[in-house]
């Protein structure tokens, strides 16, 4: 009897040890997060973005914009001296990104942007750029946003939208780079965020020749667009995916 209680109470003892066992194994399964369809594990989700949430790290955005770019302009007219003009301008534009979240606080971005013409004159950049979108504390869905970017910059004076002495120059079109920060704030929603902030720009367009006509007779000209700078006020709409 006794011989059959000890059997007994191995045979507990070993069946609890397995259970155990088990048990240790599943939870460190959870633990790790493993996940056996792909073989490879993941961090724990987090609940701060979709980037973690849903494994979503592409962007895709649109964006509207109001800009107020400022230049000093040097013109320079052949037998003449060279001039400084002020010129100031307002326009509306939109444009498009495209990015990639590195992690939940960084992001690459790829953005076109064409601003409307006004007076003749309209231009248009493309950068590459970075953004740091830290969480803002005691908020669930509220991201701050910093940035920097460069790259191309284009623009254009339509002929006869620069006159000069009555007499109109032609068609003026600037190639160069452009770099600038920005500063904003970015709210999460279901598939994607709404976007807005505030960008500072430089641009500098390079010097263009063209002519026109003074007292009859035709002079060389180039204007010079190096000296310009933009403020830019902007909202959109990203999608994640």
């Amino acid at each position: 009897m006794e011989s059959f209680l000890l059997e007994r109470m191995k045979k507990l003892k070993g069946f609890f040890m397995i259970r155990g066992l088990l048990l240790l194994v599943c939870l460190m399964s959870f633990g790790l997060g493993y996940d056996e369809r792909s073989g490879e594990y993941y961090a724990p989700q987090s609940t701060y973005h979709p980037l973690y949430e849903e494994r979503r790290n592409r962007l895709l955005g649109i964006y509207g914009s109001y800009s107020k770019s400022d230049s000093d302009a040097d013109l320079h007219i052949a037998g003449y001296e060279s001039q400084t003009h002020s010129l100031s301008e307002k326009q509306f534009g939109f444009g498009v990104q495209a990015g990639y979240l590195l992690s939940e606080n960084h992001r690459i971005l790829a953005n076109f942007e064409h601003h409307l013409k006004k007076n003749g004159f309209s231009y248009q950049v493309l950068t590459l750029g970075f953004a740091w979108t830290p969480k803002i504390p005691n908020t669930t869905d509220w991201r701050a946003l910093l940035g920097l970017n460069a790259g191309l910059a284009q623009a254009k004076f339509d002929s006869g939208s620069f006159v000069i002495a009555e007499s109109a120059m032609g068609s003026l079109d600037y190639m160069g780079f452009t770099y600038g920060v920005k500063a904003g704030a970015i709210y999460a929603l279901g598939n994607g965020e709404l976007e807005f902030g505030i960008q500072a720009r430089r641009l500098n367009f390079g010097e263009e020749k063209s002519s026109v006509n003074i007292n009859g007779t035709e002079s060389a000209t180039k204007l010079d667009l190096s000296q310009t700078s933009s403020i830019d006020v902007y909202v959109g709409y990203n999608f994640l995916f």
